[in-house]
């Protein structure tokens, strides 16, 4: 695994105790706007890919119970363990594994459901992702995706780089990723073989008036920047946002929401003589 992506996931493993009560109720909201527009048959299979703590994937298996196959893969041990009791618990026989959004280790043709949730913008090589993601789908079978899309988070990023360079050093710099666009997500859809069934890109623009709260908020959704540090570097880090968030914008930090939520279908193998 390389630096970005060890970093990435040992961030999440940092926060994977902490996700469920904290994020988890607004990717819950995101898939449940997606499943009833995906059209299965029965038992079936379902694959999470960037899985977190289960919550898409044991939403999916209630909306379309009974299920066939179910999986979830992530690159974080701590999500995985946390989704790994979670199933345990909720007697959902589904499968956690380890892994790579980028190598799927599945034969062609598996899965009749892929879901994406809030997740894909991290993704290093987004085409062989995509192409991944396409590839294990069943020829009929729905991608549900969803991902943040740039202007998203720019305001949050921009300011982390900098409390990064203040408190730990200039040669400490926070990485501000790229996020796609959503004309970007359509091109790489459909580059891999898939049709676009529904999409739209939610763009909201909030006043942050609570710092520490949404600090702590993006810290457990988007831990960038924390992988490689401890504890305690973590906290100053938060705390040094927070302040600086209250004292610069007094009226409130201005915060941009932007993702981009898809169904896409993979085209139904034609039959010789059609």
């Amino acid at each position: 695994m390389d630096g970005a992506k060890d970093r990435l996931a040992r961030g999440y493993t940092r926060t994977s105790a902490l996700y469920d009560d904290l994020v988890g109720p607004g990717y819950l909201a995101a898939i449940r706007r997606l499943l009833p527009f995906v059209r299965v048959g029965p038992l079936p299979a379902i694959l999470d890919v960037g899985c977190g703590t289960g919550i898409n994937l044991f939403e999916a298996a209630r909306w379309f119970a009974p299920a066939g196959l179910l999986v979830g893969i992530d690159i974080s041990p701590g999500m995985v363990a946390v989704a790994t009791a979670k199933a345990r618990q909720l007697g959902i026989p589904a499968r956690i594994l380890l892994g790579d959004a980028e190598r799927l280790p599945f034969p062609d043709d598996t899965f009749d459901l892929v879901i994406c949730n809030s997740v894909f913008h991290w993704f290093q090589d987004r085409p062989g992702a995509m192409r991944e993601m396409a590839r294990v789908l069943k020829p009929g079978g729905c991608l549900a995706l969803i991902a943040a899309t740039a202007p998203g988070f720019r305001e949050w990023f921009l300011l982390m780089d900098a409390v990064v360079r203040a408190t730990l050093g200039p040669d400490r710099a926070a990485p501000i990723p790229e996020l796609p666009t959503p004309e970007e997500l359509a091109a790489l859809m459909q580059g891999a073989g898939l049709t676009i069934a529904g999409m739209q890109n939610l763009i909201q623009r909030h006043l942050v008036t609570n710092p520490l709260t949404f600090v702590q908020l993006m810290s457990v959704m988007a831990p960038t920047w924390s992988g490689d540090l401890s504890d305690r570097e973590v906290a100053a880090l938060q705390a040094a946002a927070a302040r600086l968030m209250a004292a610069g914008w007094p009226g409130g930090f201005p915060v941009t929401w932007s993702a981009l939520e898809a169904i896409a279908v993979k085209a139904p193998r034609s039959h010789p003589g059609a």
